[in-house]
């Protein structure tokens, strides 16, 4: 993520505090999908390769050797509905078959005993085959804010009463897993969490946020620098990160593990936000004679970190944050199918006031015109100091996509 700015900088790009136009205003009501509700399916999406569709074939193995007579479920990856999955059992050489697929993604799960595996299967005109070995299962305990209800494993058949606020999970394959609350009052939202677990570890999931309004990006109230709100299979990616001229530029408010990240800090009122400073030194020319300009930056990764990977956001209408601070950002936008220098495809200006102040920028409005929105690696907020100090304080909390559909932004 580094390599992008400095090579900006090095050949004296300064496009990023430029603006294709502004589009602040105070953020309103808006009516917007739940992240969270399970509305939006990946598969089902009709027959293709034959008329019947294609097979997926897995062999499953234990300690390498063929595991005969496994369950296998087969579900669609974001799937709550555990009634429409497929289900059969492994032969004698651990080889189980599911015929008359359909494109889409989906979730295979295998169970034994006190073993399992779970494997993201996408199915995409053609016929998949696959191998797993079944590992130790892991239990996941955990609460939620409301009283009574129901946990669910998206793209699994699992599922869990919550009872006083608190729930268990047995019998859970490894690897990512995506946790639904579905309350017993109807007119309550959903709400959502995801976790990695690990292989015969007991684990417990972080907060459960709401998505009653918008794509929530962050809140960062897990205190965690990974965006959690993507589909469960994405955990090599969405990572928050703070960057800068390492030569001219001194940070501060960071966290000291190597990663440049910023810290997380609590606020009086229990709130947990995104907290981190730059102070700007002069340009200057290296040994080469290039110019190396002072930067400083706060981005999102968007999906998987694999930058072939677009993120198609242009359904969404509006990027909106809250922030305070001092100094000015440039919030933009990245393609980095771009050449380079040409890869911030949109930007807007902002000065950041000292008090908490919420802003809805309108993605329209800030585009170059040369360039869509279908092909999104990240979203970053470019420091830009305007004043005697030359220093930028910035705070960052609850960042939010409003419009479009959370399966059509990440692809796979």
């Amino acid at each position: 993520m580094s390599e992008l700015f400095k090579n900006m900088y090095l050949s004296g790009v300064q496009k990023t505090f430029s603006t294709f136009g502004l589009g602040l205003a105070a953020i309103s009501t808006v009516a917007v999908l739940s992240a969270c509700s399970g509305n939006d399916k990946t598969a089902g999406g009709g027959p293709s390769g034959t008329e019947a569709g294609n097979a997926i074939t897995a062999q499953i193995t234990v300690a390498g050797h063929p595991a005969a007579a496994v369950k296998v479920i087969l579900s669609e990856s974001e799937s709550l509905e555990s009634e429409k999955a497929n289900a059969t059992e492994t032969d004698s050489d651990g080889i189980v078959v599911f015929e008359n697929v359909s494109d889409g993604a989906y979730t295979l799960e295998a169970t034994m005993g006190d073993k399992a595996l779970q494997k993201e299967v996408v199915v995409e005109g053609k016929d998949v085959d696959l191998k797993g070995d079944l590992e130790t299962t892991v239990s996941i305990s955990g609460s939620v804010p409301e009283k009574n209800g129901k946990v669910k494993v998206r793209g699994m058949s699992h599922e869990a009463e919550v009872v006083d606020g608190k729930f268990t999970l047995d019998d859970l394959p490894p690897g990512p897993i995506s946790l639904v609350f579905i309350p017993d009052d109807n007119r309550a939202d959903t709400s959502c969490t995801y976790m990695k677990v690990i292989a015969g570890e007991p684990s417990k999931p972080s907060t459960f946020a709401e998505e009653s309004r918008a794509l929530l990006l962050d809140d960062f109230q897990d205190s965690n620098y990974q965006n959690r709100f993507m589909p469960a299979h994405t955990y090599d990616g969405g990572w928050w990160y703070f960057n800068y001229s390492d030569a001219n530029v001194t940070p501060d408010f960071i966290t000291d593990d190597g990663e440049h990240r910023f810290s997380l800090e609590t606020e009086e009122s229990g709130n947990i936000a995104a907290h981190v400073a730059a102070t700007f030194g002069e340009k200057f020319e290296d040994s080469t004679g290039t110019v190396v300009w002072p930067w400083a930056t706060v981005g999102i990764e968007l999906g998987k970190s694999n930058k072939a990977l677009c993120n198609d956001i242009s359904s969404v209408d509006t990027v909106a944050f809250k922030t305070k601070g001092v100094g000015a950002i440039v919030f933009g936008v990245i393609d980095e199918t771009q050449e380079p220098g040409n890869q911030i495809i949109a930007q807007s200006e902002f000065t950041l006031d000292t008090n908490w102040s919420r802003y809805a920028i309108p993605l329209k409005n800030i585009l170059d015109p040369q360039f869509s929105y279908t092909c999104v690696n990240q979203l970053v907020w470019n420091f830009k100091p305007n004043n005697e100090e030359k220093t930028v304080e910035f705070w960052l909390d609850d960042i939010e996509l409003t419009g479009g559909k959370r399966l059509s932004i990440w692809k796979r």
